[in-house]
């Protein structure tokens, strides 16, 4: 097993979270070659990848996005993260480090688009009520 550059792994988030989801498997296949299947550091960034893909909004890379886009800064869910880590047995150590190095840039990726969609889909349907209020307020003031 050789080592993967972080650079390679920024690529792969950076494709998965912008929808090029197809690019975002190439990516992760690269990384396979490099690391191999049994890699612990591979099998966490193909969990995360299969849980984003499959929208599993109870997963933790959703989690983990919506409590740093709700304000929570790095640091916080890096020690969040150690200190539960700390208390498992036997934690596997390349796991956790896949999710460290996520956490150590996460502030350098776009937002995953399936949540800019849920941001969108919310200011529209705010600007709809609001632009509806608008015209019946209109329309009562003109009668």
């Amino acid at each position: 097993m050789s080592e993967i550059p972080l650079k390679s792994v920024k690529k792969f988030y950076t494709l998965l979270f912008s929808g090029k989801i197809s690019d975002a498997e190439k990516s992760l296949d690269y990384i396979k070659k490099k690391l191999g299947e049994n890699s612990g550091y591979y099998r966490a960034l193909y969990g995360i990848y299969y849980s984003y893909v499959n929208d599993d909004r109870d997963s933790y890379v959703f989690r983990l996005w919506e409590r740093h886009l709700d304000g929570t800064d790095k640091n916080t869910l890096y020690n969040e993260l150690k200190n539960l880590m700390d208390n498992a047995q036997q934690p596997p150590v390349e796991f956790i480090k896949t999710w460290l190095d996520l956490i150590s840039m996460i502030d350098q990726l776009p937002i995953p688009h399936k949540l800019r969609k849920e941001e969108q889909q919310v200011d529209s349907s705010e600007y709809t009520e609001t632009g509806e209020e608008e015209i019946e307020d209109l329309e009562e003031s003109s009668e």
